[in-house]
C-alpha cells in the first residue's frame, strides 16, 4: 500500500505507532510478573530443597549423637529456647545442651514440616514433631510431642545457618 507522505499521514502514522507501543508495553507489563516468577521460582525451590535437607541432616545429626556436625547448623550466637521457657544462646552453651542431651538419651525424633518459607536472607521453617527419648542408664522410654519453628540465617558465604530454635509442647519429665 503506498500512502502519501504527508504531514497529515505522518502525524496519523505517529499517533497509530505511539499507541501500538503503548498497547505493547502494556501488554508486557501484564506478562512480566509471571515471566519473573518463573525465573524465581528455581531459585527460591533450590533454597526450600536446601534448608529441607537441613533440617533433615539436623535430624539425623542427633540421632546418630554427632556433636560437631549439629553444632556447624547454628550461627555462634544462636539461641535454643527449650518448651520449659529456657533460653540457651551461644555456642559454647548450645554445646552443653547437646552432649547433655546425648550422653543421656537415645533420640528417635520425626519432624513434620508444615510451613517452609524464605523471605530474603531469612528463612524459617514450622512444623509438629514426635520424639521417643530413651534413658541410656535404665532404658525408660520417654515420648512427647508437640510444635517447632527453627529460623534460619543465610550466611555471607551462601549458606544457612540456624539463629533461632524454638521447642513447644510438654518437657519430658528429667528433660
Amino acid at each position: 500500500m503506498n500512502v502519501p507522505s504527508t504531514p497529515a499521514t505522518k502525524s496519523l502514522l505517529y499517533h497509530c505507532s505511539r499507541r501500538g507501543a503503548i498497547v505493547f508495553l502494556a501488554l508486557a507489563s501484564t506478562l512480566a510478573p509471571a515471566f519473573s516468577l518463573t525465573a524465581t521460582a528455581a531459585p527460591q525451590s533450590s533454597t526450600l530443597e536446601t534448608l529441607a535437607k537441613l533440617r533433615e541432616a539436623w535430624v539425623r545429626d542427633l540421632h546418630t549423637k554427632q556433636i560437631e556436625p549439629i553444632l556447624k547448623f547454628y550461627a555462634p550466637d544462636a539461641a535454643f529456647l527449650q518448651p520449659n521457657g529456657e533460653r540457651i544462646t551461644g555456642s559454647a552453651a548450645l554445646r552443653t545442651l547437646f552432649q547433655t542431651i546425648m550422653a543421656t538419651f537415645n533420640s528417635d525424633l520425626t519432624l513434620h514440616s508444615q510451613n517452609l518459607e524464605t523471605s530474603g536472607d531469612l528463612a524459617y521453617d514450622s512444623g509438629d514433631f514426635q520424639e521417643t527419648l530413651t534413658t541410656i542408664s535404665t532404658g525408660a522410654k520417654i515420648s512427647s510431642k508437640g510444635c517447632y519453628v527453627i529460623i534460619y540465617k543465610r550466611q555471607p558465604n551462601g549458606s544457612w545457618q540456624i539463629v533461632q530454635q524454638v521447642w513447644t509442647g510438654t518437657p519430658p519429665p528429667g528433660t
